[in-house]
């Protein structure tokens, strides 16, 4: 059996440092291959991941659970084929559900050589509430379906705010184990211990009841609530169903500018004003500074990371979020009016 670890998580959780960690600590002597799946056409993630010396297999222009299922069990059986790997880790869109990542699992062909033994989810726990007010559909959805949640960010959170996300996350997922304590204080080998400790069977078996519930949902509101005003309550959100991309929009574009850091910094500071730029949930790239050196950016709302970086072919840049200005944000990278 071929172990299938789906790595899932909102945008700018840290979903590819947790594989970087994984990958580089312990499961270098392995036969893994890697299924990156990036929402836009610009892929960044798997260039940060190719050092690790792993086959990985890039899936852009979508996500797995709406736009590229065919394109996902088409990789799957290429993978299986071309590398007959130990292992296989998906990286889904940070706004793909995992319901879906896993039933595109199922459905793939040659899915009997498919383990699926490790579900994890890592969440940012500085921005729980705000993805669960604002993108609940997408957010909920991953946390109930993990085996393991990944608490990222716990070093700048006060005890009582992660208290309250424990609680918070407990209230969508009574059986998952959340891991609280910083990653650089655990070693990579106790976190896949964490998330591979349940047998197959319970895993299985927790499966197969979420779908179902998931199924029982999809068939109609039973909750009760007399919804002829309009309005609708929370416990019938599952009523409006959404792919990503009806909800998200990406931003993508290569190219050759300079940029200072400075002025870098300035225009990722900019990203925070919606008014202008539309919601920005995640900005990343490589790009070529002054004096022939390389950056990586990484953008969350109230956090920006520069850091150095080798060179690239050129120079890219990705920005997710909702309703997206992009005149705004090419006049803003590219100079264009």
């Amino acid at each position: 059996m071929i172990k299938i670890g789906i790595v899932s998580g909102f945008l700018g959780a840290g979903k590819t440092t947790f594989i970087k960690k994984l990958l580089e600590e312990k499961l270098s002597e392995e036969k893994v291959v890697l299924i990156e799946n990036e929402f836009g056409q610009i892929g960044i993630d798997g260039t940060l991941l190719k050092k690790s010396g792993i086959e990985i297999k890039e899936l852009n222009s979508g996500c797995i659970c709406c736009t590229l299922v065919g394109d996902f069990e088409k990789t799957i059986q290429e993978v299986i084929e071309g590398f007959d790997p130990e292992r296989i880790i998906i990286e889904p869109s940070g706004v793909g559900k995992l319901s879906e990542i896993i039933r595109a699992c199922q459905a793939a062909k040659q899915s009997e050589k498919l383990h699926i033994n490790m579900l994890i989810t890592v969440v940012d726990v500085l921005k729980l509430d705000n993805y669960l007010t604002n993108f609940g559909e997408f957010f909920e959805n991953q946390i109930k379906y993990a085996k393991t949640i990944l608490l990222s960010r716990t070093q700048k959170a006060s005890p009582q705010k992660l208290e309250q996300a424990i609680s918070t996350l407990r209230g969508l997922n009574g059986k998952a184990n959340i891991v609280t304590t910083p990653w650089e204080d655990l070693s990579a080998e106790k976190m896949l211990d964490i998330a591979q400790q349940d047998g197959s069977e319970s895993l299985e078996s927790q499966l197969k009841e979420l779908l179902q519930q998931e199924i029982h949902r999809e068939e109609g509101c039973h909750c009760g609530h007399n919804h002829e005003d309009g309005h609708h309550h929370n416990c019938c959100a599952h009523e409006h169903h959404h792919d990503a991309d009806e909800v998200f929009a990406v931003w993508g574009t290569e190219t050759p500018r300079i940029f200072s850091v400075e002025e870098l910094q300035r225009m990722l500071g900019s990203l925070e004003n919606g008014d202008t730029y539309g919601v920005i949930l995640r900005g990343k790239g490589f790009l070529q500074v002054e004096n022939g050196a390389w950056i990586q950016f990484d953008y969350v709302p109230g956090e920006i990371k520069i850091m150095e970086a080798s060179p690239d072919y050129t120079g890219r840049i990705c920005i997710i979020g909702s309703q997206l200005n992009t005149s705004a944000l090419e006049k803003l990278f590219l100079g264009r009016n």
